[in-house]
């Protein structure tokens, strides 16, 4: 389909269609305040910049420079593929009724250095909007983060739709750091037979930050390990959801989000893991971990699985919560350590388990970030 007809009949449903069909449960009315992404109308305005070795930059929406790399190829198009990204509800009408170009980037081999995608926004009032198509090659090895940020009130929006080749290996890091304004960053990836995949998810701040990622594993034999953070400090609001499907033989999905919740700050992390019948004789775990740093802070952990086949390797889910039980907390503060620094200290640790759970290519890409979410 042509970019001219998606934005026709995408801003024809943007009025039609409701945000969500219905609430996500009967105690939390909305995981996410749709109301948070109203107001934001102004076109983005056009910046330049120029990218590293290895680094493709979309400012605005647009694709503004891509470094110089073996094997990575970024280019702008009018094709919209539209085959994992539906218009199927209010915002993704939204934001492609915005898309003024669609940015497809396609990976080969193995990359002589971890490859940076950042998705930046500014504007005062701005609506960002970023269509994304990664194409991971059959055999490809290598890291890639996708990194969503912004500076300001800017609405940063970006759909991303992606496809893992047969027996590619890859460390995948799909991120959405707010500046301030809000966030809105949906992902579904199709997984082909023998790949391998370690994504490692960030979102953190922003007055709403929702991070959505989706894993169709339809080939055989192939494995998805998500180990996520999300971060909330003063009055953010984060929805943050992976979901990993095994509709292939002999797969392995397993997700452990971990979320740390401060001040004033509403955190919800929710964990999918499914089966289908197709995908027999796999294994599907789902665990969430969340700390509560203050007594105004709420965080919310869902993780849930999904089994339609009795057929299965296994499967399991659980939720914790990482506050120091009373023995714990007297040891430490026997130890000198206050009350204030027992939560820093808890904080600091989900931090860190995050950070340690990253290969080394992703950890020089998101170092910046780490480093901001421990001030």
């Amino acid at each position: 389909m042509k970019l001219a007809e998606l934005k026709t009949r995408a801003g024809e449903l943007e009025a039609k269609l409701p945000y969500q069909e219905m609430a996500d449960s009967p105690g939390v009315k909305h995981y996410i305040d749709w109301g948070k992404y109203e107001g934001y109308t102004a076109a983005p305005p056009s910046l330049e910049g120029s990218a590293g070795p290895c680094e493709i930059l979309i400012l605005n929406g647009k694709l503004a420079g891509a470094g110089r790399c073996g094997g990575v190829e970024a280019y702008p198009s009018d094709d919209a593929p539209l085959k994992l990204i539906q218009l199927d509800s209010r915002m993704n009408a939204r934001v492609l009724s915005r898309v003024s170009e669609v940015v497809y980037v396609r990976l080969r081999g193995a990359p002589e250095a971890p490859v940076a995608i950042r998705i930046s926004a500014r504007g005062d009032k701005a609506f960002a909007a970023t269509y994304l198509v990664l194409e991971i090659s059959d055999g490809f090895v290598g890291d890639i983060a996708v990194m969503a940020e912004s500076e300001g009130d800017v609405l940063n929006a970006a759909l991303i739709e992606g496809v893992v080749g047969n027996n590619a290996a890859v460390n995948l890091s799909l991120s959405s750091i707010s500046g301030g304004g809000p966030h809105y960053v949906s992902a579904r990836f199709v997984v082909g037979d023998n790949a391998s995949i370690s994504a490692r998810p960030l979102a953190a701040f922003g007055s709403m930050n929702s991070l959505v990622e989706e894993y169709l594993v339809e080939g055989s034999r192939s494995s998805v390990e998500a180990i996520g953070l999300e971060v909330g400090a003063g009055r953010s609001r984060i929805h943050h959801y992976v979901s990993v499907v095994n509709d292939g033989e002999y797969g392995r999905g397993k997700i452990r989000l971990m979320a740390v919740s401060k001040d004033e700050a509403w955190v919800v992390q929710r964990a999918l893991g499914r089966i289908t019948k197709r995908g027999r004789w796999s294994e599907s775990v789902a665990e969430g971990v969340t700390y509560i740093a203050s007594d105004k802070a709420v965080a919310i952990t869902q993780p849930i699985l999904y089994i339609d086949t009795g057929d299965v390797e296994g499967a399991r889910h659980s939720a914790a919560d990482a506050s120091l039980d009373e023995e714990r907390a007297f040891y430490l503060r026997s130890r000198g350590f206050s009350e204030a620094d027992l939560s820093e200290l808890i904080a600091l640790s989900l931090i860190d388990q995050y950070a340690s759970s990253l290969p080394e290519g992703l950890q020089k890409l998101l170092a910046p970030y780490i480093e901001r979410l421990k001030r």
